[in-house]
């Protein structure tokens, strides 16, 4: 197995789902970079390093994973430590593995008793504010035929930048890709922001079987089965959300990627996910969402160890 450092260079922008057209925001538009990147954003990085034009299929996913092997991730890494996120409803957290080991602990204690230790999780222990910074920019657009301002094109970006030096962590099951991508120099996100590799080798367990675990990436759930995922929410989801999610923008073939329902990163979900995605995943979908897990998507982590999984594979 492989271990890749993602080290940003500069403020960096990862955007969720959301359009910039005036038509459907109004005449200021505004744009939140997310704090985790989405599997598809690392990927499409990985893959842009790797892809060769004889090899492309039109088709973004299919182009990555024959390029790719599977991802596991993602999280944070800071002076030697690691920092996982934690999610109740919108409000995001980075914990340290100690806090993460004690979640099993908390998770089946008396309501009061739970409720207490995650406030202090998400407000005492929590590192996202000691590491993260914020960069707001204000711009306009500019038609290039006529070089004036397009009327209704006013819009602000608040950029994530970093106190510390801070490096995202992902592992990837392929022990020949330490020669194509160490030492790169990458775009990583939206607007071209850049950001450097390093890999080396980890020993990680990747077959693991907990009755709790922590959702390291948005955890897909096909449309069929949205219904009776949120009507039994309890029975799967412990804590976090479930949201729709953009998968990017397709730049070969210039139109958005698609968008789907997902339990988000730094969820804690129930084993019993695990049997209600393989029930609710049939014949005819089951090939896309495995290329989905493959490029980073469905990775599952147990609480008291660094240890991995996905879901379908």
């Amino acid at each position: 197995m492989k271990r890749v450092l993602i080290k940003p260079l500069e403020p960096l922008m990862f955007r969720s789902q959301g359009e910039f057209e005036p038509l459907i925001t109004g005449s200021h538009t505004a744009a939140q970079s997310l704090i985790i990147p989405r599997p598809s954003t690392i990927a499409g990085m990985l893959g842009y390093i790797l892809f060769n034009k004889s090899s492309g299929t039109g088709d973004w996913l299919s182009d990555l994973t024959n390029l790719l092997d599977t991802i596991y991730g993602t999280f944070i890494e800071t002076n030697g430590e690691y920092l996982f996120p934690l999610r109740m409803g919108n409000h995001l957290a980075l914990v340290d593995q100690q806090h993460v080991i004690n979640l099993p602990i908390l998770l089946e204690k008396e309501y009061e008793q739970r409720e207490k230790g995650i406030y202090e999780l998400f407000y005492d222990k929590n590192k996202l504010f000691q590491i993260i910074n914020h960069q707001d920019r204000i711009g306009i657009s500019i038609d290039k035929s006529t070089r004036t301002v397009k009327e209704h094109y006013l819009y602000s970006a608040r950029y994530l930048a970093f106190k510390k030096e801070v490096n995202y962590v992902i592992f990837i099951d392929n022990d020949a890709i330490n020669d194509k991508i160490n030492g790169k120099i990458v775009n990583f996100g939206g607007e071209n922001r850049i950001a450097k590799l390093e890999v080396d080798d980890y020993k990680v367990d990747t077959s693991i079987e907990e009755e709790y675990y922590l959702t390291l990436s948005p955890i897909l759930i096909p449309d069929e089965a949205l219904d009776d995922l949120l009507d039994n929410i309890s029975d799967y989801v412990t804590m976090g959300k479930v949201d729709k999610i953009s998968l990017g923008f397709d730049i070969a073939n210039t139109k958005r990627k698609e968008m789907l329902t997902a339990i988000l990163e730094g969820s804690i979900v129930k084993r019993s996910i695990i049997d209600f995605i393989k029930k609710e995943i049939n014949n005819n979908l089951l090939d896309r969402f495995t290329k989905y897990e493959k490029i980073g998507y469905n990775t599952l982590m147990n609480l008291c160890k660094l240890a991995f999984r996905k879901i379908l594979s």
